[in-house]
């Protein structure tokens, strides 16, 4: 199901630890690695705009994502409450498991 990214936000911002696994990422081509935070807290800039970014890499890498990105809620598989694809015309970016 086809979600809005203010709900995302919403859910993001309520649970209690985040896992977000990122896929092709900068000139190095396909990729995944993952960020795993206690109570992540995410918002919007002046712009529309949320920025992820990729754990132990540079300050700016990462993905911003706005209106614009198809937001997908899937069904929740392991442990998790909620699972989320984001995906830029088809294109998976990243899969975030809410716990």
């Amino acid at each position: 199901m086809e979600i809005s990214l203010d709900t995302l936000i919403d859910q993001i911002n309520q649970s209690q630890k985040s896992i977000i696994k990122f896929y092709l990422f900068g000139v190095t081509g396909i990729g995944a690695p993952s960020l795993s935070q206690d109570k992540l807290q995410v918002n919007k800039d002046e712009d529309g705009y949320v920025f992820f970014q990729i754990a132990g890499e540079d300050e700016g890498t990462g993905y911003h994502i706005n209106e614009k990105h198809e937001i997908y809620q899937e069904e929740p598989d392991e442990e998790a409450q909620a699972k989320y694809e984001v995906r830029e015309q088809g294109i998976l970016l990243m899969e975030i498991r809410l716990y």
